[in-house]
């Protein structure tokens, strides 16, 4: 069992989703900063060549990222999920469920793990925008495709991503309360 004085577990685990959803926040915000580069109007007024480019940049693009997001959401909702339940008395730290329920960080925990995977929520409204800027259809029209990415793309943002960070750092701040 590790030492608390050196290594506490726990402090791990409540700090572990904020990290995650710092860093897919962070993400999000760079897809935002790179590919609204594209629909600037020093860019545009070279239309041709950027409807050309946006296709196969995006697919490059999207193609590296979505592990990143994949694996950072997955992150997000396990160790939100295991600070709602609690940990393995197996492990030496275990939690009297009925007390993390009572507390108020455990809300805080709950609500940032469900707006995380609210972010999944969204993959039906844009999974054919995503499909149609890999494909290049309607053919010459990128630019708008990716406009209409980038719309869904900052309102889930602000009504998932930014939210989820917000209650896990306000259930991190609850739980330090709490010793």
């Amino acid at each position: 069992m590790a030492s608390k004085a050196f290594f506490d577990p726990v402090a791990l685990l409540r700090v572990a989703p904020v990290l995650t959803a710092t860093m897919a926040m962070r993400y999000s915000h760079d897809q935002y900063f790179f590919l609204s580069t594209f629909l600037s109007p020093s860019v545009r007024a070279h239309t041709d060549t950027t409807r050309s480019i946006i296709p196969a940049y995006f697919r490059a693009f999207f193609l590296r990222g979505i592990w990143d997001i994949g694996a950072l959401y997955t992150l997000t909702t396990a160790t939100g999920l295991a600070n709602l339940l609690g940990v393995n008395q197996r492990f030496g730290f275990g939690l009297n469920l009925s007390s993390v329920r009572d507390s108020v960080a455990w809300r805080w925990y709950a609500a940032g793990t469900a707006l995380a995977v609210g972010h999944m929520a969204f993959v039906p409204f844009v999974m054919y925008k995503v499909q149609a800027l890999f494909d290049d259809k309607p053919k010459g029209q990128a630019d708008a495709n990716l406009q209409k990415w980038l719309d869904v793309h900052v309102v889930r943002s602000w009504a998932t991503d930014i939210p989820a960070w917000t209650c896990f750092v306000i259930g991190l701040l609850k739980s330090v309360e709490a010793f």
